[in-house]
């Protein structure tokens, strides 16, 4: 009777062992870009990881990934954003405790071998979600703060928030680009009240671009891109454009730092 309740337990232990381990493996196919995205934001175990670091990964080896840190927790979506010959960028999207972080992977295929080669999460200072939140709390604001507010929300918002605001308020974008380009001044800057922004402009180094600015702070921005030209978008890095995604024709989103 001893051995047979020896042997169950045995095989119970080695089930559940076998379960973990499963548990473990990715749906991916290793080694390809997905793969390794799954592997270093939803898994809790990501073994030889060093093997598909580079750059600037390289010093962070002896850091656990955000999958060993989340250890199963929070709920991890993502998709790819952009696809070249030998790079490829990711959005990451956690949503956990009624929160959502957005974090940007930045992979380069090196000799056939994808390796990540960048991770980057949009982070302001701490005063400003302060200041999102305490706001949040007071009924009645000015009309000119309920402007700040939103703008703010959608700056420290995740990146599904900015997508629908412009799909819902698309019309009212089609105007304020019309009001621009004519240098419609009054009507441009009701418009600019209106939406929540906080600046429009173009920049010569990208030419056939206008940006629609909603928020920034220093270096970091948040905003829309307007352009027929898809060609002439600024290029996707973790050192500026940490961010850029075709949300309708002709109009993306953007984030830089």
């Amino acid at each position: 009777m001893k051995r047979i309740n020896l042997f169950l337990f045995i095989a119970f232990l080695i089930c559940s062992l076998f379960i973990n381990v499963s548990a473990q493996e990715s749906i991916y196919h290793k080694g390809s870009p997905e793969w390794l995205v799954d592997m270093f934001f939803s898994k809790s175990y990501f073994p030889e990881k060093e093997k598909y670091f580079m750059g600037e990964m390289l010093q962070d080896i002896k850091y656990p990934t955000i999958g060993e840190e989340l250890k199963g927790g929070g709920t991890v979506s993502f998709r790819q954003t952009e696809l070249k010959t030998n790079t490829a960028v990711y959005n990451i999207n956690i949503r956990g405790n009624g929160n959502t972080v957005n974090f940007y992977c930045y992979l380069r295929n090196v000799s056939g071998d994808w390796k990540i080669e960048a991770i980057r999460k949009f982070q302001l200072p701490g005063f400003i979600y302060d200041a999102v939140d305490s706001l949040s709390k007071i009924e009645n604001l000015p009309d000119s703060t309920s402007t700040l507010l939103k703008s703010l929300q959608l700056m420290v918002g995740p990146d599904e928030d900015l997508q629908t605001y412009l799909t819902e308020y698309v019309n009212t974008f089609y105007n304020l680009i019309h009001a621009f380009e004519n240098k419609l001044t009054e009507e441009l800057e009701v418009l600019m009240n209106q939406l929540a922004l906080d600046y429009i402009f173009m920049d010569e180094l990208y030419p056939q671009c206008i940006f629609v600015l909603i928020s920034a702070f220093e270096s970091t921005e948040v905003g829309y891109i307007y352009t027929e030209n898809k060609s002439r978008l600024p290029k996707v890095s973790p050192n500026r454009f940490i961010y850029i995604e075709e949300v309708l024709p002709n109009w993306y989103v953007y984030r830089a730092i």
